[in-house]
Formats: C-alpha cells, sequence, structure tokens
C-alpha cells in the first residue's frame, strides 16, 4: 500500500469518525429527553476524539 493510499484511506476514516461524532452528539442534545449517565455522553465525545485525531495527524504530517 504506498503511502498516498494509506493517507486517502486516514482521511475518509477521520471524516467518518467526526461526522459520527457529531451526528451521536446532536442526536442525544435533541432528540433525548431525560437525562444521561456522563458515560453515554462520552461514546460520541470519544468517536469525535478520535477522528479529530486521526484528522490532526495526517494533515500535521507532510
Amino acid at each position: 500500500m504506498t503511502q498516498r493510499t494509506r493517507k486517502a484511506i486516514s482521511i475518509i476514516l477521520g471524516v467518518a469518525l467526526v461526522g459520527a461524532g457529531l451526528l451521536g452528539f446532536g442526536y442525544m442534545q435533541f432528540h433525548v429527553v431525560e437525562p444521561i449517565s456522563i458515560k453515554l455522553w462520552l461514546i460520541p465525545i470519544t468517536i469525535f476524539a478520535a477522528g479529530a485525531a486521526i484528522l490532526w495527524d495526517d494533515f500535521k504530517s507532510p
């Protein structure tokens, strides 16, 4: 696998994880009416953070 292919796959994965984290956070913010444990809030936040870390690493390195 070439470096270019690896970077493309990594960018797609990072964008997908950031989008999934934002969608999960938005769903919980606007559609859930009962109080939710902080453990459940950590799921979309962690997914978003993982995607952001992947994208940060890809755009930081040449």
